[in-house]
């Protein structure tokens, strides 16, 4: 069972999988419970690993004079993996990668505070909840482009679908409500989930590495690379 799931679909394998009646109008009142398990064991997952098929590209426009912006709604603003500004007067589709964490030495350059601005943007912090910062305040329009993780979608409505592959989702949860319920599967079902869940990351895994807040810094700061897709 890939990602794309519904959760319907999710409850239905789980109770085969725990021994269950598949019976929809049988269990009435178990089934809050285990779509509640489904849930938490997905984003459960989710915190756990950089799923690839979940980082996106999501691109903010940036306004002359601005410094503070919203992160695009299914941005998880936790877990960016790089960030890249375009050069208002370029007019090339050519992108800078720009380094995270703003300092108070930076404002001595180029006060934001009193409205300095400058044509380059050349830094980026987190600001306010999902807010980020930008620096120097710049002073024509652009755009910045972010790599990040895709915000887990809800898992509520029996039509919701899973964003984590459903068979670790299922394996996982039976494994958990085995193991309640003392049944001599239980172990089996975990061992079955841990190996689904190696086998998962083995196959995603491309040895990208994860660092909070954005890029590694270059030697000068202002690497130029073709825009991100």
């Amino acid at each position: 069972m890939p990602a794309g799931q519904t959760l319907d679909q999710l409850v239905t394998a789980l109770r085969a999988e725990i021994g269950d009646s598949t019976n929809a109008s049988m269990g009435a009142q178990a089934l809050p419970g285990l779509q509640q398990t489904l849930r938490r064991v997905q984003e459960t997952y989710y915190a756990d690993f950089n799923w690839p098929h979940l980082r996106v590209f999501r691109e903010e426009e940036v306004l002359a004079g601005e410094r503070y912006y919203t992160f695009n709604a299914d941005v998880d603003f936790e877990r960016i993996f790089g960030a890249w500004a375009r050069e208002s007067d370029a007019g090339t589709p050519d992108w800078r990668s720009i380094r995270y964490g703003i300092t108070p030495e930076d404002y001595n350059v180029t006060d934001s505070d009193t409205g300095e601005t400058e044509d380059r943007i050349l830094k980026w912090s987190h600001y306010e909840g999902n807010q980020f910062e930008v620096w120097p305040v710049p002073t024509s329009a652009g755009a910045i482009r972010f790599r990040a993780m895709k915000t887990l979608s809800p898992l509520v409505a029996g039509t919701d679908t899973c964003d984590i592959d459903g068979t670790l989702l299922v394996l996982t949860a039976a494994a958990e409500l085995l193991a309640r319920a003392k049944a001599q599967d239980a172990p089996l079902k975990l061992q079955m989930a841990t190996s689904h869940y190696n086998r998962l990351r083995g196959r995603y895994q491309k040895g990208e590495t994860f660092i909070m807040g954005g890029n590694t810094p270059t030697t000068n700061g202002h690497t130029h690379i073709r825009a991100p897709r």
